[in-house]
């Protein structure tokens, strides 16, 4: 037996379920755009060439400059995530050691023009093999 809902349509609490409707959608959009660069993991070896702190509105942003195994130049980012329960990304910038070869684990997007660097989630020293 089919049930018609079109009754719903025309019932008073209408307006009521479209904002409800409204409010879930914007909550799914917010989560999504929360969560999506967590979706994007690569690990790299890299040379420390460079370090910068910028400062806005009492937020440190921690740049590493690096130099990749085949020559590019690739910019990360450092900063406390909470969603990766990473809150001393400070101790991890001072600990990085300019001219130094390190493991980088790291997430997000790499999009310069818009300055999204990826972040940097943790740092293993590589020793340099001798011939």
């Amino acid at each position: 037996m089919k049930r018609n809902i079109s009754y719903k349509f025309r019932n008073k609490n209408f307006p009521k379920f479209k904002i409800g409707a409204i409010i879930i959608s914007i909550i799914v959009i917010l989560g999504v755009i929360t969560l999506f660069p967590h979706l994007f993991r690569n690990t790299y070896i890299v040379t420390i060439a460079n370090k910068r702190i910028i400062r806005h509105d009492n937020i440190d942003t921690y740049l590493i400059y690096t130099q990749m195994e085949d020559g590019n130049i690739k910019v990360f980012q450092d900063t406390n995530n909470l969603l990766e329960f990473k809150t001393r990304s400070e101790d991890m910038y001072w600990g990085m050691i300019i001219n130094k070869k390190y493991e980088i684990r790291a997430y997000g997007l790499n999009i310069p023009l818009l300055s999204f660097y990826q972040n940097i989630v943790e740092v293993k020293g590589v020793q340099i093999e001798k011939k």
